[in-house]
């Protein structure tokens, strides 16, 4: 009746949200009595900050999902076609939710010239340029490790070759020992290395010694993303979860004046190689084209007069063949 309903004190909502039914009766419902227990009120579960952030990543991969079957119509921001992506609408959806959400945090701890510095004027100009875009760029840094996706040590193998290693003495142990001791500082003051064994960290190095120092702790050798110059499959370079980063010597220490050009079609060049004899597949391509097809510019050296850069910026494409090691700078 009115008055035992009164008394269990539950809302005609809840009511509805039992959806309590009778098997075998359409519509039919069980009345509540004493038998019955109450519905328990749930507590609304914290969301953590960890949690928000695989939120964010769920609805990236959503959105990509999503990108496979939509008309590239549909998205009013998209760019890519043509056979090179596997599938390019969802390339490109991947890339813009990067950019919307991607966060990286640089570990503060370390001093120059070590940590937090970097060559930008020898091959391995890479190790300085990109330490030193993550400290002026803010769009991907965040000063909050709670909101990063990934988090940055940020030393130079280069740099601990320089002022570490002790030269001609083929002793590797500083700078094993420097990169031990690093992870430990940063495992024993922050929880995030240990939340996940390294796998959402990663380090940068372009010089040949960069796969080495890293297996200086197992974790980071094995766990975490090795952005490196030296990305050889011979030393353990794991395309899996590990980045190819090109090598450049810059000259100036500057990167701007190496992008742009004329358009593809008008390049005469087809393909473009000029550089030393030495490893496996650069002989190969010299007895197969050096001197052999006008399109197709293959040199041991450079004749007199030509400029390298002009004919990088008047071929299609250049051809970058591995010499002793993976890494060749072209540029």
């Amino acid at each position: 009746d009115e008055t035992k309903e009164a008394s269990l004190n539950i809302t005609t909502n809840e009511l509805n949200n039992l959806n309590i039914s009778v098997t075998g009766v359409p519509n039919a419902t069980i009345p509540l009595n004493e038998s019955m227990p109450l519905p328990l009120k749930r507590n609304r579960r914290v969301r953590t900050k960890l949690d928000k952030l695989e939120a964010g990543l769920q609805r990236a991969r959503a959105a990509i999902k999503d990108a496979k079957n939509s008309s590239q119509l549909l998205d009013p921001d998209y760019v890519p076609i043509g056979p090179m992506y596997w599938d390019a609408k969802a390339f490109h959806r991947s890339y813009m939710e990067m950019e919307k959400q991607f966060k990286v945090f640089v570990y503060r701890e370390g001093e120059p010239p070590v940590f937090h510095d970097g060559p930008c004027k020898s091959i391995y100009s890479m190790e300085g340029n990109f330490i030193y875009q993550m400290d002026v760029n803010t769009k991907f840094r965040t000063n909050d490790p709670e909101k990063a996706h990934v988090f940055y040590l940020p030393f130079s193998v280069a740099k601990m070759v320089q002022f570490v290693y002790l030269r001609d003495s083929r002793d590797f142990g500083p700078i094993r020992r420097t990169v031990i001791d690093y992870v430990n500082v940063v495992s024993e003051k922050y929880p995030y290395w240990n939340r996940s064994l390294g796998a959402d960290h990663f380090m940068l190095a372009c010089h040949d010694w960069g796969p080495e120092a890293s297996f200086s702790n197992p974790y980071l050798g094995k766990n975490s993303i090795r952005a490196l110059c030296n990305a050889n499959t011979s030393e353990k370079f794991n395309p899996v979860k590990d980045v190819s980063i090109p090598e450049m010597n810059l000259r100036t220490g500057k990167l701007t004046g190496l992008v742009g050009g004329p358009s593809a079609s008008r390049r005469p060049i087809l393909a473009f190689f000029a550089g030393g004899v030495h490893g496996p597949i650069r002989p190969i391509l010299l007895e197969h084209w050096e001197g052999k097809d006008d399109e197709i510019k293959v040199h041991k050296y450079l004749p007199k007069g030509i400029n390298y850069y002009e004919m990088m910026r008047s071929s299609k494409y250049c051809l970058c063949p591995s010499g002793y090691e993976v890494a060749s700078p072209r540029i």
